[in-house]
């Protein structure tokens, strides 16, 4: 559906693909160093490549809409789009690096769990954005990432039920706790940033 407003060199279409890519990567690597409890900084100096380059990749796109004159959808649903995936790869740098700060002792309960749903959220963004001319099947994808966002929010408080209910050491209690904050806040990001598609699809069906 959206191609058919895109201008035939995609340009605005690739460089959110790219980002897509980078976003899900991201995830798959939170994931992993939580998996592994090990190598907090190597993993969290993964992330922050990719940091980087969405951050490029947005500028890019900032670039190219103070350069062109008519956009294929409204350049203020380019702006969001971008700035909300951009969103969700600074919330999972920041966990990272909280992570490689921290050192943490032992692992967090629900962490992997939580980062399991942000991935899934991760991964059915991507094929959103990949997907996006196909109205029918990414309106689908994006009820996904909604219904992902709740279950993160029954999960989230059982982590912070639990957290308080077994860690005695106060330190380490804060450390997790601001965790396990990042992570679904990551999650809630990624609900944002399925509603903003669907802002488009609603403009542009």
């Amino acid at each position: 559906m959206l191609k058919r407003f895109l201008p035939k060199q995609n340009k605005f279409f690739d460089l959110l693909i790219e980002m897509g890519v980078h976003m899900q990567e991201s995830a798959r690597l939170l994931k992993e160093m939580f998996e592994k409890h090990d190598d907090y900084s190597e993993y969290s100096s993964r992330i922050h490549i990719l940091e980087n380059k969405c951050d490029d990749l947005t500028h890019s796109v900032i670039s190219e809409l103070n350069d062109t004159f008519i956009t294929p959808i409204d350049r203020e649903d380019i702006y969001s789009l971008v700035n909300s995936l951009d969103d969700i790869v600074d919330s999972i740098d920041t966990i990272g690096s909280r992570a490689s700060i921290y050192k943490f002792k032992a692992p967090i309960p629900f962490c992997i769990q939580l980062c399991e749903i942000l991935l899934l959220q991760a991964n059915v963004i991507e094929d959103v954005i990949k997907q996006i001319q196909d109205a029918k099947l990414t309106t689908e994808k994006i009820v996904q990432v909604k219904h992902l966002e709740t279950e993160g929010d029954v999960m989230f408080r059982d982590a912070i039920e639990h957290l308080f209910e077994h860690e005695k050491d106060a330190i380490e209690l804060i450390k997790k706790k601001e965790i396990i904050e990042n992570i679904e806040r990551a999650i809630d990001r990624c609900h944002h940033t399925a509603t903003v598609v669907e802002g488009i699809l609603i403009k542009n069906m």
